[in-house]
């Protein structure tokens, strides 16, 4: 979005020009071409009537003075100048289509509008000048797309110095340098001629919608997504907090000379779980299975210390599934929901652990109160594939029939 009070003339910047991303697409971008011929109509319509930078054309401009609430909308089809359009069209035919192909052609046309509406509210609440451009709808566009696929790669036309070609860089990478070049130049003022404020507006909108819709489960998450590796990363500073803490505990219990005296079946159960941590953290399943089903064998699964890193707990109930061990995973998912009942796990675990009972060791009465507790925990899909479980298991075995 660019302030009409200054002529219209390329951002100093701009030496990175997107050009694409590396991610395949599964649907056609209409929405995008779309919006895209709407606003290259729209400016022509102007240039061609004579009427560019006219009033009629300032009345569409979202501006403090007699502001309409549709100018919010109409100033994002509105643009300075040929290279002010250019650009923006260039960026919204490199990101959008990935975008909608996330978002289905209706939450792109969704995402946009408010992603217009946002940026125009930003540059109200930080300029008295009118401003326009697509630029702050295409932020949101863009911001969305740091949520949704931050390590894909963007190619890129790029001009630097001596350098002129294509490179293709990390889409965190990109994005946050024209986001940080919004803030520092937003920070310092200036008469720039761009509304630095209305795209900050669209990239908070972006971000924060995406992580929203992400988190309530109303977009399903991949493994790539920024909401997927914070959770993880909070997932795995979890774990590292919990395995100090138990290492603390240890040798406070050392120092105090119980740990033989209070309990050598404890200590024996302590030693062979040990011995299975040791054997997945060199990577030798084959041997840690075994070790775990010995051990399984002398201690009921879920009792006090059968329980694994949780890590290495789930690590080694996927591999046991792999090695069509439905009894041995069951155990394993069994100890890791006993030892992690507050782990972001969990209910993904219950619900695996109530597929094996019910479908591969025909218990479902066992089965359904992990299941229960997995449809409380989940959203998305895996809620509906564990209401689908829990009416197969009660039309299997009705809770009345139950001692």
């Amino acid at each position: 979005m660019r302030a009409e009070s200054d002529p219209p003339r390329p951002r100093d910047h701009d030496v990175l020009i997107p050009l694409g991303t590396s991610r395949a697409r599964r649907r056609t971008p209409w929405v995008t071409y779309a919006l895209m011929t709407l606003c290259v109509a729209v400016h022509f319509g102007f240039v061609s009537s004579g009427t560019l930078g006219g009033q009629g054309f300032l009345n569409l401009a979202v501006a403090r003075a007699e502001f309409e609430w549709w100018q919010l909308f109409s100033s994002a089809f509105l643009h300075g100048g040929l290279l002010h359009l250019a650009f923006n069209m260039i960026v919204l035919a490199a990101l959008g289509p990935n975008v909608e192909d996330k978002l289905g052609h209706f939450g792109f046309i969704l995402l946009y509008a408010a992603g217009a509406a946002a940026s125009g509210g930003a540059h109200l609440a930080f300029s008295q000048n009118p401003a326009v451009g697509a630029s702050g709808a295409i932020a949101a566009v863009t911001g969305a797309f740091l949520v949704l696929f931050p390590a894909s790669r963007i190619n890129c036309f790029m001009f630097f110095i001596t350098f002129i070609g294509r490179v293709a860089v990390p889409a965190w990478w990109f994005i946050g340098l024209n986001i940080a070049i919004d803030l520092l130049a937003g920070s310092f003022g200036g008469n720039t001629g761009i509304a630095h404020a209305a795209h900050l507006g669209g990239y908070g909108f972006g971000i924060a919608s995406m992580m929203l819709l992400l988190q309530t489960g109303v977009l399903k998450r991949e493994p790539g997504d920024l909401f997927t590796i914070l959770r993880q990363r909070k997932r795995r500073a979890d774990i590292q907090a919990a395995v100090r803490d138990q290492q603390d505990r240890v040798k406070e219990q050392m120092k105090r000379g119980q740990s033989r005296v209070e309990s050598p079946e404890l200590e024996r159960k302590l030693e062979a779980r040990n011995e299975v941590a040791r054997l997945i953290r060199r990577n030798d399943l084959a041997a840690a299975v075994s070790a775990y089903e010995r051990f399984v064998d002398d201690y009921e699964p879920g009792s006090p210390g059968t329980s694994l890193p949780a890590d290495l707990q789930l690590r080694l109930a996927e591999h046991l599934i792999s090695e069509d061990r439905p009894a041995s995973a069951a155990a394993a998912f069994k100890s890791f929901i006993a030892g992690n009942a507050a782990h972001p796990q969990a209910g993904s675990s219950e619900l695996m652990l109530g597929l094996l009972l019910t479908r591969q060791l025909g218990r479902p009465a066992e089965a359904r109160g992990h299941v229960q507790k997995a449809v409380e925990r989940l959203v998305g899909e895996e809620k509906a594939i564990a209401e689908q479980l829990l009416a197969e298991i009660n039309a299997a075995a009705p809770e009345t029939d139950q001692p």
